[in-house]
């Protein structure tokens, strides 16, 4: 495979996870539907991995009724 295909396959991989990833953090923050369009949603899926720390954090304090407004 040539290098610029592996970075594909790297890059796209990673968006599609960060993708789901951002679903069920803004299920679990109780996002609006339309959130979708804001600028946190995105960001959320750019910077997934450091997310992710303080999700996990959230999930085990609060279980799965969600983190309280």
């Amino acid at each position: 495979m040539k290098k610029s295909a592996i970075l594909s396959t790297i890059a796209i991989s990673y968006f599609m996870v960060g993708f789901v990833f951002t679903i069920v953090f803004a299920i679990y923050y109780k996002w609006p539907v339309i959130s979708f369009l804001s600028p946190g949603f995105y960001s959320v899926i750019i910077t997934w991995p450091f997310q992710a720390t303080g999700f996990v954090n959230d999930l085990l304090i609060f279980g799965l009724a969600g983190k309280p407004i």
